[in-house]
């Protein structure tokens, strides 16, 4: 970590409340965003093909993610003499993925039921699909939408298992019933304790 930016991993399920405390963060330190979705199809991916991949063992590392791997690596070097902001790292995987765990410092797991995670990640679908103001994409929406409930109970299965290996490897966990201010707090002041330069903006 020395030689290069450090990386603060956000993990858990889909509704954890990730891209909020990513977004937190962000507005309280110099930092670099990545997001594993805008490199990788995890979440193009039909839920028959994802229920697929889950059968065969979930494993990520199926997923070369050789883009996301260049652009943590581009986002992680040094920029001339001057050491780059750190960088947060929104993943579903934590450190499972090989390629990309490597470059984490500290991993954070964003610990939510999953009752509220799923009407969050439901609720963010909705809203979504509302700014796109679509009203052609409304019967693919709501197929899309009954298929994904349709099959929860085999991927709650897949959320589980990802959430006793992540967890397992995780610095912090933290409450994802929190306010997402309070959940910055708590990463801020980890940072901290482990001396990971954060360039906070507030005391």
């Amino acid at each position: 970590m020395n030689d290069r930016a450090p990386v603060i991993a956000v993990a858990g399920i889909p509704g954890a409340g990730k891209s909020a405390l990513v977004s937190a963060l962000a507005s309280r330190m110099a930092a670099q965003v990545v997001e594993y979705d805008q490199f990788q199809t995890l979440t193009r991916m039909s839920v028959r093909e994802i229920e697929d991949w889950f059968r065969r063992g979930g494993d990520p590392n199926e997923f070369a993610l050789i883009e996301l791997i260049d652009e943590l690596t581009r986002r992680t070097l040094k920029s001339g003499t001057e050491m780059r902001a750190v960088v947060l790292f929104e993943t579903p995987f934590g450190r499972l993925h090989r390629g990309t765990g490597g470059f984490i410092d500290l991993l954070v797991w964003v610990d939510t039921p999953f009752d509220v995670a799923l009407s969050r990640a439901m609720l963010a679908a909705i809203e979504m699909f509302s700014r796109q103001n679509a009203s052609g994409q409304a019967s693919e929406f709501l197929a899309w939408q009954r298929q994904y409930l349709l099959n929860y109970p085999i991927l709650r299965d897949m959320y589980l298992a990802q959430h006793k290996a992540i967890i397992a490897d995780a610095e912090l966990i933290v409450d994802g019933r929190l306010t997402t201010l309070a959940l910055a707090d708590l990463v801020v002041g980890a940072l901290r304790q482990r001396s990971i330069p954060a360039y906070t903006n507030r005391p």
